[in-house]
């Protein structure tokens, strides 16, 4: 199997390793109030992820971290009132992993111009540093259960933690669009097209006959991907990519929930479908 160059194995940013737990207003509480429109107006989203009960979708912003229940489409936040940008974010081992900028308003306690990576325990409402405070900005940002590793993305580096972000060590120079930790190996998606490591990031190749995937998401042995048209794929264990429906407009975020429908951030909210992409209608009525 052919290799990217053979990446140092040097530890990255030890002087930023775990600084002091800073944790983020510990007596604040979600905020109330919030719309669909507190999603979009002077605001996008970055990242969706389910909630640990599964009853409503984590919605990482520009301004904060939100949650919208599954249910009725309420929408809650930002959660602890944190006016955080969270580009980055991930779920392992039961906590909240992420990372961005510090935001203009809120109870900011956090280094900038970048987080480096962050975690929370109660889905939000308070954040820590890790690690890499002020340093690094993981756009890209998965955690590995099946290696327990997090893998982020960060100046086009791979950059891989086995101790959940207290210490990292490089591995291949890529600069992915998207990252997605699978049973059969980390997915990346970049100007190249899907590749995938089997070697938790130290080198990556390419897929054969995949499409050319901007964004990722997972569920379990499905994995779902969208493309620069907008065709929405699905993909399992050994499988080949198969295109399924189309996605309602451009979107910046997707999720694949355990019951197998897809919900998608778009310019004008959230679209959810039960079959594939075949047809959409809005998260929040």
């Amino acid at each position: 199997m052919q290799h990217h160059r053979s990446p140092s194995r040097r530890r990255v940013g030890a002087a930023a390793a775990l600084s002091a737990a800073i944790v983020l207003a510990a007596t604040a509480c979600a905020a109330t109030g919030a719309t669909a429109a507190s999603l979009t107006t002077d605001n996008h989203i970055h990242k969706l992820i389910p909630s640990e009960d599964g009853l409503s979708l984590l919605v990482g912003t520009h301004n904060g971290l939100f949650t919208v229940d599954l249910g009725s489409g309420d929408v809650v936040g930002p959660m602890g009132e944190h006016v955080i940008d969270l580009m980055g974010l991930t779920r392992a081992n039961g906590e909240l992993l992420a990372s961005g900028h510090p935001g203009a308003s809120g109870p900011q306690h956090l280094q900038g111009p970048n987080l480096g990576l962050i975690r929370s325990s109660d889905e939000g409402e308070r954040w820590e540093a890790v690690a890499l405070e002020g340093v690094a900005d993981f756009h890209a940002l998965t955690y590995d259960r099946f290696a327990g590793a997090v893998v982020g993305a960060h100046a086009g580096q791979i950059l891989i933690s086995d101790d959940m972000g207290v210490s990292w060590r490089e591995g291949a120079a890529e600069e992915p669009y998207d990252l997605l930790a699978t049973s059969d190996g980390l997915l990346m998606t970049s100007i190249a097209g899907l590749g995938v490591s089997t070697d938790m990031g130290q080198s990556f190749q390419p897929v054969e006959g995949a499409p050319p995937l901007v964004l990722l998401a997972g569920s379990e042995d499905t994995v779902i991907g969208v493309d620069l048209v907008g065709t929405l794929w699905r993909s399992g264990p050994a499988q080949r990519w198969t295109a399924e429906g189309t996605t309602p407009e451009q979107i910046h975020a997707l999720t694949l929930l355990p019951d197998g429908e897809v919900i998608v951030a778009t310019e004008s909210g959230l679209q959810r479908t039960g079959d594939l992409g075949q047809t959409w209608q809005s998260l929040i009525p």
